[in-house]
Order: structure tokens, then C-alpha cells, then sequence
């Protein structure tokens, strides 16, 4: 059971003095006595039932019969008295014939007359169809169920109330929302409570039926999604936009190099097997095991490690294995590119913080101004990879895109891919 929920079996109210009354000898109920009999009431009540693991448990021990001792242990009962005689004398006064009095007082039940439902999904639609959604609580204010219980007291007939509550990270805790489901014991009764004007404290509050709520809500979430789907879609288009630069069939991945391995080095040993290809870039740092390997035409990356036996060539003492990069391995690799791409862009002009350290990283990632605006105008091809360290950038502006020298492999900044000319 949940203190999220209460049922509010209303008692019928005594009729006008001259009406016929079947229970005219009947004392008058206090508001005591009425709230012992609301929370009872929904305690062995169809919506409570429906989903209380452990009330369900105590029923099916001895015949439909709950101690009242154990009863009592519910804290909203026992806040509203703890005496087990008061608590007696006020279910036997009910009207509603749904809760049972043991022959010794000490036990109650569901009446055997009033078997539970059956919970399923045409039960949870008549349900619906009789239950309201209520918005424009105070949750602000603390708002407690006993002031919900009173609130709707005056309508006829409220069996269900709801406080609909969400979990607040900051505190751990389920705080109300300020918004409930209030289910009526009949389709009529549900549509009158429609047609009034209602406020609480001042403020106008929001009905409607809670098959219309759960329309709405299905509708916002349908244009939540779709907001979403559109920003990956364009989030998409703007890779795509960048993809087509990046030749297919032409990158291949290694490993196994020496710890004397460099850039140059393997840029030499692939033109050994073929010099006609053209090597963009070399993913790779003095010291690694692996790397990329990515030329400037489509399918260069398939004709080079066609021509390889085995797909092993011999770089430095060491023998080295190639794979052509295809598929989803190929897609992922270029998409890295060229998010990394988009990455430089956007934070091209954001500068460094702090002191010289901070200057020097961020000349180092971004090349300065002048290469910056080098690379902006196509002046590698339209790659705009990871550049190479802002010497070696320059060198190769001012004389044409020269080889740099395996002597400066040692300079090289942390592991990019990194232009091999």
C-alpha cells in the first residue's frame, strides 16, 4: 500500500427531516468516525486491492480476516486513532456493506458479498472512464492528502484519490506534483464534477478525464520525440555535408610497429610498394603499437594491401600488418574525422585560458591564426584534419608542402591524425 493514495467512500449524508429514511435511528456520523471509515474503506477498497502485495497477503491467511492489529501498523489509520473499539464503532456505522465485523471485534474483512474485481485491461478502461485528472494543487504549500480528502468530500460519489507525486534527486525524496486522478464511483457522477468551476486557495484548477490526459500527454510526447529525431536528423546532414570529402576504400588500419617506428618511416615503406600512391594523413605517434593509415584517393587503401602478401610489409625490423578498413570499421573510423572536423570548428575561435601553458596548447591546437585561415581556404585539399604542429604548418606553406624531416617526430603534439604530405 501507498500514502500516495486514498479512498474516500463518502457516507451518504442523513436525509431531510419528513424523507423516508431507512435509517432514521441511526446516530449521525462525526468527522472522526467519517475519516476511520474512508480510510478502511479504501484500505480493502477495489483500487487499493488492486495493487497492495501486502494487503492482498493478509486477506487469503484466514478467510478474508486482517487483525486489527495488524491495521493499526498502517500509519494514516493509526494517526486517526488507536483504539480498536472507536475504530469498530465507526465501520459499523457505514452504509457501504464493503467491510465486515468479526463476531469477537477484533477482525475485519471485505464482505463476501462484494468479491474484488477482477483487475484487467477492460476493468482498467471502465476504470478510466470515471476518473478525472486535477491540476493546480500547492504542492509549494505542502499540500497533504487530508486536505485533498476534504476538498472533495462535498462531491458525490469519490471512491479514489491519487496524489501524483516524482522523485526529486536532490532531496531523494517523492514530492507531490500538484496534480491527482480522482475516480468516482459512477460515469455520472464523474460527468457533474465536470461541469463544475473549480479553484483552490484562490486558484482556478485544471479537469478533464484522464483518457483525455493521457491522449494529450501521448500527442507531447509524439512531438518530443520528433523534435528530437529532428535534431539527430540534422545533426546527421551536417556529417553528411562533411563525408563526401573523405574517399571510401581508401583508409587501412596497422599494427605491430617498433618502438622506433615513425610517421616517415611508413610513409616510406608504402611508397616501396607502390609509389604512385598518395598518403593523406598517418595516424600514428613515435611509440605506439597501431595506427591509420588514409590516402587521398577512393580505393588506394584496397590496391596497397592488395599488393602486400600476406598483408604484412616489413617497417623497421619490424613486421607490420595492414587491413583495409571497410563496412561499419570504415564508418566509424571516417566519422570520427569528421566529427572531430566539426569539433575544431566550432571551437576555433574560443581561447585559452590562463597562463603561457594555456596560450601554448591553444596555438597548438588550432595552428594560429594564419593556419587557421589556410586551412579554411582549401589549402589541404579540403581535409580539415587534426593539424600538425604550428612549425611544421608554416614550413610547409613557405615551401610548398615539403616532406618534414624524421628528426622532428619528437615535437609532434599529442596523438591526431596528423598530415603526412
Amino acid at each position: 500500500m501507498t500514502e500516495t493514495d486514498v479512498q474516500v467512500a463518502k457516507p451518504e449524508e442523513p436525509k431531510a427531516e419528513g424523507e423516508n429514511n431507512e435509517n432514521e435511528n441511526s446516530p449521525a456520523l462525526t468527522a472522526s468516525e467519517a475519516a476511520i471509515i474512508r480510510q478502511l474503506e479504501y484500505y480493502f477498497g477495489d483500487a487499493n486491492l488492486a495493487k497492495d502485495k501486502f494487503m492482498k497477503d493478509q486477506i487469503s491467511k484466514d478467510e478474508g480476516w486482517v487483525p486489527l492489529d495488524v491495521l493499526l501498523t498502517f500509519k494514516r489509520l493509526k494517526s486517526l486513532s488507536d483504539d480498536k473499539k472507536v475504530i469498530v464503532d465507526a465501520i459499523s456505522k457505514s452504509e457501504e456493506g464493503l467491510v465486515e465485523v468479526s463476531e469477537d471485534r477484533e477482525k475485519l474483512r471485505r464482505h463476501p458479498e462484494r468479491p474484488l474485481p477482477e483487475m484487467n485491461e477492460e476493468t482498467r478502461k471502465e476504470i478510466y472512464t470515471r476518473t478525472v485528472y486535477v491540476k493546480g494543487f500547492a504542492p509549494q504549500d505542502g499540500t497533504q492528502m487530508d486536505e485533498l480528502v476534504e476538498f472533495f468530500q462535498p462531491y458525490e460519489k469519490v471512491v479514489n484519490i491519487v496524489m501524483r507525486r516524482y522523485y526529486d534527486k536532490p532531496t531523494k525524496k517523492y514530492l507531490f506534483k500538484g496534480s491527482v486522478f480522482v475516480t468516482f464511483a459512477t460515469v455520472e457522477q464523474c460527468e457533474k464534477f465536470l461541469k463544475e468551476k473549480l479553484a483552490y486557495k484562490g486558484k482556478d484548477l485544471i479537469c478533464k478525464m484522464q483518457n483525455d490526459y493521457f491522449a494529450q500527454k501521448q500527442v507531447e510526447e509524439k512531438e518530443r520525440k520528433q523534435k528530437i529525431e529532428e535534431r539527430k536528423r540534422k545533426k546527421e546532414e551536417a556529417k553528411m555535408a562533411d563525408a563526401p570529402n573523405l574517399p571510401t576504400g581508401a583508409s587501412v588500419s596497422f599494427e605491430g610497429t617498433g618502438a622506433d617506428t615513425t610517421r616517415e618511416s611508413i610513409k616510406e615503406q608504402i611508397l616501396t610498394v607502390d609509389d604512385t600512391l598518395a598518403v593523406a594523413f598517418i595516424d600514428f605517434q613515435k611509440g605506439d603499437k597501431a595506427g591509420f593509415v588514409r590516402f587521398t584517393e577512393a580505393d588506394a587503401g584496397k590496391r596497397f594491401v592488395g599488393k602486400l602478401t600476406e598483408n604484412k610489409l616489413k617497417i623497421d625490423e619490424s613486421e607490420v600488418t595492414f587491413e583495409l578498413l571497410e563496412g561499419e570499421k570504415e564508418s566509424e573510423y571516417l566519422e570520427k574525422i569528421v566529427l572531430a572536423k566539426q569539433a575544431r570548428r566550432k571551437g576555433g575561435n574560443v581561447k585559452g585560458k590562463g597562463g603561457r601553458g594555456n596560450r601554448g596548447n591553444n596555438n597548438r591546437h588550432h595552428g594560429g591564426g594564419h593556419n587557421k585561415r589556410q586551412r579554411d581556404n582549401g589549402n589541404d585539399g579540403g581535409d580539415d584534419e587534426p593539424p600538425v604542429k604550428k612549425a611544421d604548418t608554416a614550413d610547409a606553406v613557405k615551401e610548398g608542402a615539403k616532406e618534414k624531416p624524421a628528426t622532428e617526430e619528437k615535437k609532434t603534439p599529442a596523438k591526431s591524425e596528423v598530415k603526412a604530405d
